[in-house]
């Protein structure tokens, strides 16, 4: 008798456990990183008749996060997602310091950047994105993402100690 389809063994017709992951974390951080991107544009628009040096921020992060995550789409290659993962990181950064040092990024309402609520899902956006693309690296370049993060993190600190972002 010859074995039919059904008589397979279930483990025979399930994916590796990291094979079908590393895509789904991969191109949904993709798409996290893109909702980002949408929700800084739209900042931008509201925010583009308080005048370039208001706005501009904000078009400049969408633009690095749409060209991150199409050459992530794009090439699934260890150095793009592991550079991906470590600019979002730099970008987390500096958007938590500038919220914490209270920067005034709205224009001449004076509102703090924390009061946009856009600005606050955007950067959440971004960390679960982040979180995405460092879970789609294997072992060697998740160790590679978590010890440049540390590092950006550092300089982040430096800068904040400085006082130069906000």
């Amino acid at each position: 008798m010859t074995p039919s389809a059904e008589a397979l063994p279930a483990e025979a017709a399930v994916p590796g456990p990291r094979s079908g992951r590393c895509v789904t974390d991969r191109r949904l951080g993709v798409l996290l990183c893109v909702a980002a991107s949408a929700g800084d544009l739209v900042v931008f628009q509201q925010n583009l008749a308080n005048g370039l040096a208001v706005s501009l921020p904000f078009l400049a992060v969408a633009v690095v996060q749409l060209a991150l995550a199409r050459r992530v789409w794009v090439s699934p290659r260890t150095a793009e997602t592991l550079s991906a993962v470590l600019v979002l990181g730099l970008l987390i950064g500096l958007q938590a310091v500038a919220v914490r040092s209270g920067a005034t990024a709205l224009g001449p309402r004076g509102e703090p950047l924390r009061a946009d609520p856009l600005v606050t899902v955007a950067l959440f956006l971004r960390l679960a994105a982040l979180l995405c693309l460092v879970r789609a690296l294997s072992g060697r370049g998740r160790s590679w993402a978590v010890n440049g993060l540390l590092v950006v993190g550092a300089v982040v600190w430096t800068l904040r100690l400085t006082g130069l972002p906000g």
